[in-house]
């Protein structure tokens, strides 16, 4: 069974693999592909295939945040608890 990466994009890259933003809980994330996580760590140039999507990394890269940040509050933690891009 392959997990697919949970943010909403027509592309994706590299392998899919969870991302936990609180370190001290690996229970707490989401599912990224390479791509979009490097996004969480400030990637700063597309990559050849994002050159279709209507968004700036900016975009994207905010939208994620509040992903991470839903993922975060659901579980119980506070935004300040978030350690990890």
């Amino acid at each position: 069974m392959s997990i697919e990466c949970q943010y909403d994009c027509e592309y994706h890259r590299g392998k899919t693999e969870f991302h936990h933003p609180v370190s001290r809980d690996g229970t707490v994330g989401l599912y990224l592909c390479e791509a979009h996580h490097a996004l969480l760590r400030n990637r700063a140039k597309r990559y050849k295939g994002e050159m279709i999507i209507d968004k700036t990394l900016a975009e994207m890269r905010d939208e994620l945040k509040a992903m991470e940040l839903s993922a975060v509050l659901k579980a119980g933690y506070q935004a300040g608890d978030i350690d990890k891009g």
